[in-house]
């Protein structure tokens, strides 16, 4: 909101200046009316971009949550093709391991773990859910899951999700789902960085002509005058982020 409220009083100083007529003459070109006037346009540009590349971010990062949102009752699936394959019980285990970092909880409506696996499991709980349900380790995690079916000969599905090319399918989807957050997120971030440097941080940035403006506007008019009153209660706040 600061922005938006630092953009809106920048919008007023100009508004100001521009009536000010020819007595508003500086020297400086990037606080005459024109450069201020391209200023209002370049920030507010900056602004709307921002927008536009978080709202991808935020889309890309839906898309994902949905995509994720699958795997608990396609990982239960495969767990019980498995066990009906007929693999053998130190195969079953090592996918129910992998199916337990996935979902950070055992699949519904499986075979209940050995209890020594599952207390293991329920000791390492506290300190690993966070990393297991982060989304790239839940994509390793199926991606291990699908390597261990792959090298079970004995399993056999008709069903195309389930298949090992359909499973083979949905890790390159996990993992491609991953990269375009991330790259969303980078665009985001990159955005910002650049909204910051023309509203803020830059040498010519919107809040430093802004304060050159004020300053130039007292200078010509005086301090109490009508003109310097107008743009002196304008607030500029430079923001953290």
């Amino acid at each position: 909101m600061t922005h938006v409220k630092n953009t809106e009083a920048f919008s007023r100083l100009v508004g100001f200046c521009s009536g000010y007529g020819g007595t508003y003459n500086p020297g400086r070109p990037n606080l005459q009316i024109d450069a201020l006037v391209n200023k209002v346009i370049e920030t507010q540009s900056a602004m709307e971009h921002v927008k536009v590349v978080k709202a991808e971010y935020d889309n890309q990062v839906n898309l994902r949550k949905q995509t994720f949102d699958q795997l608990p009752r396609l990982v239960s699936s495969i767990l019980r093709t498995l066990e009906a394959s007929g693999a053998k019980p130190e195969k079953l285990d090592d996918a129910r391991s992998f199916a337990h970092q996935l979902l950070g909880s055992s699949p519904k409506n499986r075979a209940p773990l050995p209890s020594e696996q599952a207390n293991q499991m329920k000791k390492e709980t506290n300190d690993r859910r966070a990393l297991q349900l982060a989304y790239v380790s839940r994509a390793d995690a199926f991606s291990r899951l699908v390597k261990a079916v792959n090298t079970e000969p004995l399993y056999a599905a008709n069903e195309s999700t389930l298949s090992t090319d359909g499973l083979n399918a949905k890790v390159q989807e996990l993992n491609q789902v991953n990269r375009q957050v991330a790259d969303a997120r980078a665009l985001w971030s990159k955005a910002r960085i650049e909204r910051n440097s023309v509203m803020y941080s830059s040498e010519v940035s919107m809040i430093k002509t802004a304060q050159a403006t004020k300053k130039y506007v007292r200078a010509i008019f005086g301090l109490g005058s009508e003109q310097y009153a107008l743009v002196k209660s304008l607030e500029f706040t430079n923001p953290k982020d």
